[in-house]
C-alpha cells in the first residue's frame, strides 16, 4: 500500500520561484522607475520656484528698464540655485506699453541628462540645440507673462 505524502515536489517549487522571481524584478523595476520620477518632479518644482521669482523681479523692476536689463546679455540669463542649470530670459518689446516675458529653465539631473534645449547649460542657444526650430531655448519649465506699462 501506498502512503500519501503531503508536500511540494522539486517541479512545483521551481515553477513558484521562477514566477516569484519574475514578480520581484518586476517590482523593483517599478520601484526605481517611480523614484527617478519623483526626482524630475522635485527637480521641475524647483525650477519652476526659481523661474517664478525670476519673473516677480521682473515685475517689480521700472517698466521702462525692463527690456533693457532683462532682455539683453548679460541680464537674459540666470543661475539656478537649487539645481545646476542655467535660467533664459526673453523679453518681447515690440508693443511698446505690454511687455511679453518668457523665462526657461534647463537643467542636468542626477543622472546626468539634461533638461531642455540648452545642452551645454549656458544660457545661449547654440548651433544644434534648437531641436524645434523655434529660435529660442524650450524646456519643460517655461513662464509667460504679460508686463503692462502703468500710467498713473
Amino acid at each position: 500500500m501506498k502512503k500519501m505524502q503531503n508536500g511540494f515536489t522539486l517541479v512545483e517549487l521551481m515553477i513558484v520561484s521562477g514566477i516569484l522571481a519574475v514578480v520581484i524584478v518586476g517590482m523593483l523595476r517599478l520601484y526605481i522607475y517611480t523614484s527617478v520620477l519623483a526626482k524630475m518632479a522635485e527637480n521641475k518644482s524647483v525650477a519652476m520656484g526659481e523661474v517664478q521669482t525670476k519673473l516677480e523681479q521682473i515685475r517689480n523692476a521700472t517698466y521702462n528698464n525692463i527690456a533693457s536689463t532683462y532682455g539683453t546679455s548679460p541680464g537674459n540669463k540666470f543661475d539656478l540655485s537649487g539645481l545646476t542649470g542655467k535660467g533664459a530670459i526673453y523679453v518681447d518689446s515690440s508693443n511698446p506699453d505690454l511687455l511679453e516675458v518668457e523665462i526657461v529653465a534647463c537643467w542636468r539631473d542626477k543622472y546626468g541628462r539634461i533638461v531642455g534645449e540648452d545642452t551645454n547649460l549656458n544660457g545661449i542657444l547654440e548651433v544644434g540645440e534648437d531641436l524645434n526650430s523655434d529660435g529660442k531655448i524650450t524646456s519643460i519649465v517655461q513662464v509667460k507673462g504679460m508686463i503692462a506699462r502703468r500710467y498713473d
